[in-house]
């Protein structure tokens, strides 16, 4: 699994190169008639939010940035970057749609390094997602369990509190990736934070997500510190109750 850097530079030659693919795209389908090429004027939009974020940047080495002015460029970078994504979906491009949607995961990072709210966050949580599927190596997994749990501080309180009734909601979504990725990293130090979470903020899912982790340990071999824990959450907030 190779994670994408955190870094300004990278965002914005990666995001260049993949807007020229979706421009060769538009202009085969058609598109390039109209007034406005779309993948051009989105390139140009990230080009110039990337100089700006390189100012702020500069800016906050000497403590002058604003959290509001951080947040409303956050919100405008991942809409940039999932609006690319559609468009290269609609163009019947989907393997360069998600190409484009990884870039969510290290766009949203550096916001939450520098004092970012992230808001937009289904394209994040889906990046993170195939990340996550990448790779089963144990210390892999637990530099992306890192990042998870850096996204779910820089997360919006609003993005919490809409969950509440959806479940399929992106911030339901992150924990529990977050806490299989814990149990891949191996490390019982990560599995039970992970873990504990469930049960506090998404008790309703606790039930489904510990059965199933006690399927997986019966058909994956992992080892027997990670068996353990699994086993020891699921007799305590999934397995079934007995009247004496």
């Amino acid at each position: 699994m190779n994670l994408l850097p955190v870094d300004l530079t990278y965002l914005q030659e990666r995001f260049s190169a993949l807007a020229a693919q979706v421009l060769e795209a538009w202009e085969a389908s058609g598109h390039a008639s109209e007034d406005v090429d779309m993948p051009v004027m989105l390139s140009q939009a990230m080009s110039q939010l990337i100089d700006l974020l390189n100012h702020i940047q500069d800016e906050q080495h000497d403590g002058k940035s604003e959290a509001a002015e951080i947040n409303t460029l956050c919100g405008y970078g991942l809409h940039l970057v999932e609006e690319l994504s559609q468009l290269a979906a609609g163009l019947d491009q989907r393997g360069l749609a998600a190409e484009i949607e990884q870039l969510s995961l290290p766009f949203a990072l550096w916001f939450a390094r520098h004092g970012g709210e992230i808001k937009l966050l289904a394209p994040v949580v889906n990046a993170l997602a195939y990340f996550a599927n990448q790779s089963s190596n144990p210390q892999a997994m637990a530099i992306l369990y890192s990042q998870c749990c850096e996204l779910i501080e820089a997360t919006s309180p609003a993005c919490e509190d809409s969950a509440a009734n959806d479940p399929g909601h992106p911030w339901r979504l992150l924990l529990l990736n977050r806490a299989i990725v814990a149990t891949r990293s191996h490390n019982p130090e990560l599995m039970e934070p992970a873990f504990d979470a469930i049960v506090e903020c998404l008790p309703q899912e606790a039930l489904r997500f510990f059965s199933e982790g006690m399927e997986q340990m019966a058909v994956i071999d992992y080892p027997a510190h990670v068996r353990e824990v699994v086993r020891r959450y699921f007799a305590a907030h999934a397995s079934p109750r007995r009247l004496h």
